[in-house]
């Protein structure tokens, strides 16, 4: 099932298909913990100009990389690195959960992050609740307590780099 999984860099015309899996996914599973204000701020970073400006490094160049997982035609996730070791955004379409895509997504990122960063001890991301213990799965930790910033809560947690 993994071998229909392409993992590329974003095109321009990805970034509609992006924003809208983003939005698909907010009310089941990144809503949960987030407040009113949190689930606006989501919102309006998701629309597809605001994501595709991001994504593509027009807005926020220390966005990189960034990478899609693509079934056919059809990009089923997509996850993003800012600030040389922070994955910012990782996020799998619902009908994809569980099978894979979004350790694929992780692998691919952390191998990158590794490459352009070979002095790089970990990996950081801030969890969504719903996805700490997929997160776990993928060898991350938890580091600290849960943090909340402008309405949306999140478990930091960190995978360590093996050197070679």
């Amino acid at each position: 099932m993994l071998d229909q999984i392409a993992i590329r860099p974003p095109l321009p015309a990805d970034h509609l298909e992006m924003a809208a899996l983003i939005e698909r996914l907010v009310p089941r599973y990144l809503a949960r913990d987030l407040t009113e204000a949190g689930i606006a701020l989501v919102r309006e970073n998701a629309q597809a100009g605001v994501i595709g400006a991001r994504l593509g490094g027009l807005r926020y160049p220390f966005w990189s990389p960034v990478l899609v997982a693509v079934a056919g035609s059809r990009i089923v996730g997509f996850g993003a690195v800012r600030h040389d070791t922070h994955i910012t955004q990782l996020h799998v379409d619902e009908e994809w959960h569980g099978r894979g895509v979004g350790g694929r997504l992780a692998r691919a990122l952390i191998a990158e992050v590794k490459h352009r960063h070979p002095l790089a001890r970990a990996v950081t991301l801030n969890a969504a609740a719903a996805a700490v213990t997929a997160y776990m799965r993928m060898g991350f930790v938890p580091v600290g307590p849960r943090l909340q910033w402008r309405g949306i809560v999140a478990q930091p947690m960190e995978f360590r780099l093996a050197r070679d």
